[in-house]
């Protein structure tokens, strides 16, 4: 029995001697730069990339044994072009396992990794293939493919024998070694096949990472097909173990450096990471990931995601868990927002498209900030919903968005009620819409229900039976409300790509039908037609009070000539020239249709059988085929308008009553009669002050048997030749400085031509035509529209005699021409009769014995006795006939 133990311990001390003699020998005669080769070779033959060691590899014994590499690059597929670099590795090894030609690291530490990432047009990245599915490289070992591998026999295996070939075929790889057979080309037998995939495995050099840590890392980024580009520097990387289809702890630090779009950002995160590149598994979970600084238009205070995720990408599944998002900060651009602020959380996200389940569970959004323009504030929530093939169900689904204005307030809230149906065909028992819009005392409300559709895999769906009704409330209103109801329908087949929709409305006992077509919707062209037997915007937009027009101011003396003391134009108000337009959003539009309205009614104006065409595309709009009814006669023409804010009018009003259009349009009571009126004029600019700087163009005005209210010139010509008889007794007549609304001068016809250059109109023909009189302009004529300033000389003649109520003969004065110079602001100008210009002999002699004189004397005396009541009212003969041709002018 000693015996036996004896030759036992002998023989464990001989076994163990053995060992530590051969582990001495394997570290001092181990050379890991005979791995070199090895390495490089694998990694050509599996990714046709090349690896290149161009320092030495290094083995240390203490403090642990390991392994340090210097100066590695990595190649693109196919490729000589950079992938990653890294100037210094250290990987603490695993001894045995390298005997049996395992690598098992626990510990790898790298600085100065560097890799360039690329995405290509078609969607594909330069790193895919190190990610994907194993392949069996044929052209790894010919050797392996030579043994056994060539058979000849035909036979019903072929062609499985033909697809294991594919199957173990690398993209772009050719067979090293085949036998020809007849036509039918190369073939494999399964035996070359095993022993292809047997000589590869014996390749592979498995590799088991406990821990990285990478310091001062880089990644550069581009896109191809968005063309974004930038980099991840600074980088600093720590993990937990490392392998594949297991869990692993990952710490990551950084800054990302954008060119498009711009970007210079801190960023830092953690997780629980698995992945599974063959299975294409990947999870990150206990995810924490804050970013701070700019973001292309975002500058951030800080971002913020946390939460759980799971992506299937076989399986095309996302499942989301604890979901937060946070961001605040401020954007820039053409769209600014400041004091941005935006949430979102999910306790559970799962969106399962192969088997076409979806399930959220208390979904939550919210945003607000403040643009130029206005105040946002969003929120949405969805309680509960799940949809499957079986069935779909839910809790209602609420949303809001309100928009603050200096001078509004919009709110809109959308519910969504009674999910049902399936994951193919989504059915809504109720969809619901609330609006309202406050302006100053004025608040507009729309309600609107119906019963949704959506067939998910058709991608059609709309709302079938639309009903509600829209209120307005403003006490300028009649009744201080309004309110109309509608039906309708909304059809969308996003495969087909077309939209339609129709709605019936009833305004004030009338129908309105109004239809639309769209079609291309990610730029949407789209019909319209519009159809109604009465439409009064007066019910929705109530016509603002009229203002009191500007009384005259007496007559002053000055420079020996009656003049009329100059008025201060009237300030314009501070909101002209606030209002803009902008006519932009024309290029992005592709808009046509038609209008068909019984009868118009808009502020005044009436109109009946009104009808037009509009076109609006390539920034350009115009309202072609313009036809009404109106005031006895018809009205054609054209209007247009483009994206630049130019705009443009050529209308012909025939056959009209002049005297209820201008009551109606202009508020004005001084012209009567039929006739014609041509515009043709265009303008730019963003305010009603620009426009009207940059008004250029034509007016026509041809007026028949009509009359001129407010002044009769044969009667204050009978008082100023009355005046002109009686200058030695100094009984001049009193003369009024008012018009007087009850007299009116009648013509056969009236023709005024203006002509309009930059804001600057000139008169280039006036001619009045009466039984007795004839009024043309003289020289200067023109009106400054954007000073509110004009300078008129009008010429008035006898042509004829005969004796009035008064019975004042006017014979003195037939052929001769008397002008009259208006001048000053457009709302209250002043007159003066130019003496000196008068071919008139008798008149002459009136003024050089102190005509003037003594009219302007009279006028200063009436101007101190003001407040005590003239014993007989009569119209001032300068300034009503100045006021007729300002009434004429429409000013």
């Amino acid at each position: 029995m000693k015996v036996w133990l004896k030759r036992v311990l002998f023989s464990l001390v001989v076994v163990i001697i053995a060992a530590v003699v051969g582990i001495a020998i394997f570290l001092l005669t181990f050379d890991p730069n005979a791995y070199k080769n090895k390495l490089e070779e694998v990694v050509y033959n599996r990714y046709h990339r090349t690896l290149s060691i161009n320092g030495d590899i290094e083995l240390s014994l203490f403090p642990r044994i390991g392994l340090s590499v210097q100066d590695v690059s990595l190649s693109n597929r196919d490729s000589d072009d950079l992938f990653a670099s890294i100037d210094s590795a250290r990987f603490a090894v695993a001894i045995w396992p390298l005997l049996s030609n395992r690598l098992v690291v626990d510990h790898v530490a790298v600085s100065g990794f560097k890799a360039w990432i690329r995405r290509d047009e078609n969607g594909h990245f330069n790193f895919d293939d190190l990610l994907g599915r194993e392949r069996v490289a044929v052209r790894a070992h010919p050797s392996a493919l030579v043994a056994g591998a060539l058979v000849g026999a035909d036979g019903a295996g072929k062609g499985a024998q033909q697809a294991s070939v594919d199957e173990a075929m690398p993209d772009g790889a050719a067979p090293v070694a085949a036998t020809e057979h007849g036509s039918s080309g190369f073939r494999f037998s399964p035996l070359s096949i095993a022993a292809a995939q047997e000589a590869v495995r014996r390749t592979d050099l498995q590799i088991d990472i406990a821990g990285l840590d990478l310091k001062n890392g880089e990644i550069h980024l581009y896109d191809t097909r968005t063309g974004a580009l930038g980099r991840i520097e600074k980088l600093e990387v720590n993990t937990g173990r490392m392998t594949f289809n297991q869990a692993f702890d990952v710490a990551l630090k950084g800054r990302l450096i954008g060119k498009h779009p711009e970007a210079d950002a801190a960023l830092s995160g953690q997780a629980l990471v698995q992945f599974n590149p063959n299975e294409q598994k990947y999870s990150a979970q206990k995810l924490n990931l804050q970013i701070s600084g700019k973001l292309g238009e975002l500058t951030a205070k800080t971002a913020v995601l946390r939460g759980n995720v799971a992506y299937d990408n076989h399986a095309d599944l996302l499942d989301v868990s604890n979901l937060e998002m946070q961001v605040q900060g401020d954007v820039e651009g053409p769209h600014p927002i400041a004091g941005l602020e935006t949430s979102l959380t999910a306790p559970r996200l799962k969106v399962d498209r192969s088997r076409a389940e979806l399930r959220v569970e208390k979904l939550a959004f919210r945003a607000k900030g403040k643009t130029p323009e206005q105040a946002f504030d969003i929120a949405f929530d969805a309680p509960s919903l799940s949809v499957s093939p079986e069935a779909a169900k839910g809790e209602p689904v609420q949303g809001t968005v309100k928009l603050t204005r200096p001078d509004s307030v919009l709110g809109v809230s959308l519910g969504m009620s009674g999910l049902g149906g399936d994951a193919a065909n989504l059915t809504l028992k109720e969809l619901k819409i609330e609006a309202s819009l406050k302006e100053d005392q004025r608040l507009v409300q729309l309600n609107m229900t119906s019963p949704a559709t959506w067939g998910v895999f058709r991608r059609a769906g709309g709302l079938s039976a639309m009903k509600g009704d829209i209120r307005i409330n403003d006490t300028a209103l009649p009744g201080g409300s309004f309110e109309f109801p509608f039906i309708g329908s909304l059809q969308a087949d996003l495969v087909k790509d077309k939209l339609a929709s129709e709605i019936d409305a009833v305004l004030s006992g009338s129908k309105l039908n109004f239809r639309l077509d769209a079609t291309q919707l990610q730029d949407p062209k789209i019909k319209f037609a519009l159809t109604a037997d009465k439409l009064d915007f007066n019910t929705m937009f109530p016509v603002p009070p009229a203002k009191p027009a500007a009384e005259g101011k007496p007559a002053a003396k000055e420079g020996g000539a009656e003049k009329q003391a100059p008025a201060k134009a009237e300030p314009r108000s501070s909101a002209a020239g606030s209002d803009t337009l902008d006519m932009a959003f024309l290029d992005s539009v592709d808009l046509s249709g038609t209008f068909k309205i019984g009868e118009l009614k808009a502020q005044s104006l009436q109109a009946s059988d009104v009808s037009a065409d509009l076109r609006a595309s390539d920034g350009r709009m115009a309202v072609n085929n313009l036809h009404a009814s109106l005031y006895g006669g018809t009205l054609v023409g054209r209007l247009t308008a483009d994206s630049k804010n130019a705009l443009g009018a050529a209308l012909t009003l025939s056959g009209v009553d002049v005297g209820s259009l201008l009551h109606d349009y202009g508020r004005e009571d001084r012209l009567r009669g039929k006739g014609t009126i041509k515009v043709d004029v265009r303008s730019q600019g963003s305010t009603s002050a620009a426009l009207e700087a940059g008004l250029t163009g034509s007016v026509q005005l041809r007026v028949r048997d009509g009359a001129v209210r407010g002044i009769d010139l044969l009667r204050t010509l009978g008082e100023v030749n009355e005046a002109v008889r009686n200058v030695f007794s100094g009984q001049l007549p009193g003369i009024a400085n008012q018009i007087d609304m009850g007299r009116q001068t009648d013509f056969t016809s009236l023709d005024a031509d203006v002509d309009l250059e930059r804001g600057q109109a000139t008169i280039s023909r006036l001619n009045m035509a009466a039984p007795l009189l004839r009024v043309t302009q003289g020289k200067p004529a023109t009106v400054d529209l954007v000073n509110d300033q004009m300078d008129l000389m009008v010429n008035v003649r006898l042509v004829g005699t005969t004796k009035g109520q008064s019975e004042r003969n006017l014979a003195n004065l037939r052929g001769v021409t008397i002008p009259l110079r208006i001048s000053g602001p457009t709302n209250a100008p002043s007159f003066r009769v130019q003496w000196d210009s008068i071919n008139s002999k008798e008149i002459e002699q009136a003024v050089s014995e102190g005509l003037v004189d003594m009219l302007s004397n009279q006028a200063s005396q009436k101007s101190r006795k003001s407040d005590k009541p003239a014993a007989t009212p009569h119209a001032d003969p300068v300034k009503s006939i100045g006021e007729a041709i300002k009434g004429l002018l429409g000013q």
